[in-house]
C-alpha cells in the first residue's frame, strides 16, 4: 500500500489525528516524527487553524513540506514562515454571514485572515474554542471586521443547533461558498472549491518528484477530501464513521493510542 520512504510524503490533520485528547503531541510521539523524516520520509500538517493557532506544533513538528492551513484556503512555508498562497473567499460572503447572523442571534462568530481572528460575535462555545486554541483574537463586530483577505468563517453553536445550521446553510444553495462541519460544534464557510482536499492537488503541482505517494490522515468531515484526493486515505479509530468509509486504511488505535506514530513507526521498521 505504502512506497518506501524517500517517495512518501504524509499528511495529517492535527486534532483528533496527531493531538490527542488534552491537545499535547508525546514527547515519543515527536522522536518518531524525527526518525521518520531522518529516514527520508516528508510529513507535514493541514489543519483549520490558523498559523497563529497551529504554530506551537509546527514548531515542535518541524514540517519538511508545506503546510495547509484554514482546512486549504492556505498553502504555508514553514521554513520560511510565510504564506505560498491563499485563497480568499468573495466579498459578497459579508452579507451571507449577516444573514446567518440574523437567522441565529446566539451563534458565535470569528472571521479568519491572513493577519489574524476576529470575533464578531461571542458565545460560550466560541470562549471556548478561543481558550482552547490559545489565540489572541481581536473582539469587533461585522461592521467593523476587515474588508477582504478572509479566509474562512467559524461558527461555533452546540451540536442539535450546528444541525440546524447545515439544513438552513443547505436550503441557501450560496454557490460561491463551500460549508463543512469541522467539529460538532463548529460549521465553516469556505471558498467554493476549497478543501483541504483540494489543497493537495496545489501539492501535486509543486512536487519535483512525481513518484512522490500521498498519503493523508483525519477523522472528521473537513478531512474527508483529503483522505479522497489522496493516494492512501488514513483514518484513526476515533474517527466519525463516514471518515473510516472512505479511508484506504483505518488505525486500530485512536489518536490518543499514539495511532499515527505508530504507523509511522510501523513503516521504518518495514525498510
Amino acid at each position: 500500500m505504502f512506497k518506501d520512504l524517500k517517495h512518501l510524503l504524509l499528511i495529517s490533520d492535527l486534532d483528533g489525528t496527531l493531538l490527542p485528547s488534552d491537545k499535547r503531541i508525546p514527547p515519543e510521539d515527536l522522536e518518531i516524527i524525527r526518525q521518520f523524516q531522518a529516514a527520508g520520509g516528508r510529513f507535514t500538517i493541514a489543519t483549520g487553524r490558523t498559523y497563529e493557532a497551529a504554530s506551537v506544533y509546527l514548531e515542535q513538528v518541524q514540517p519538511n513540506a508545506p503546510v495547509i492551513l484554514y482546512n486549504g484556503a492556505m498553502l504555508f512555508d514553514p521554513v520560511k514562515k510565510q504564506p505560498i498562497a491563499t485563497l480568499p473567499l468573495a466579498s459578497s460572503v459579508r452579507q451571507i454571514v449577516r444573514e446567518l447572523l440574523d437567522w441565529n442571534p446566539d451563534m458565535g462568530a470569528e472571521i479568519l485572515t491572513a493577519d489574524g481572528i476576529y470575533v464578531i460575535r461571542l458565545n460560550a462555545v466560541e470562549r471556548q474554542h478561543i481558550a482552547t486554541c490559545g489565540v489572541s483574537p481581536v473582539f469587533t463586530d461585522l461592521a467593523h471586521a476587515p474588508e477582504d483577505g478572509w479566509l474562512k468563517v467559524l461558527f461555533a453553536l452546540e451540536p442539535p443547533e450546528v444541525d440546524r445550521l447545515a439544513a438552513y446553510a443547505a436550503s441557501r444553495q450560496d454557490t460561491e461558498v463551500e460549508y463543512v462541519r469541522s467539529a460538532d460544534v463548529f460549521r465553516e464557510i469556505l471558498p467554493a472549491g476549497v478543501s483541504k482536499g483540494t489543497a493537495i492537488a496545489r501539492f501535486r503541482d509543486r512536487l519535483a518528484d512525481r513518484d512522490t505517494q500521498i498519503a493523508a490522515a483525519g477523522d472528521y468531515d473537513n478531512d474527508l477530501t483529503m483522505l479522497q484526493h489522496a493516494d492512501v486515505g488514513i483514518a484513526p479509530a476515533n474517527a466519525q464513521p463516514n471518515v473510516k468509509a472512505a479511508a484506504d486504511l483505518v488505525l486500530p488505535d485512536t489518536c490518543d493510542q499514539h495511532g499515527l506514530p505508530r504507523l509511522m513507526q510501523q513503516l521504518m521498521e518495514r525498510t
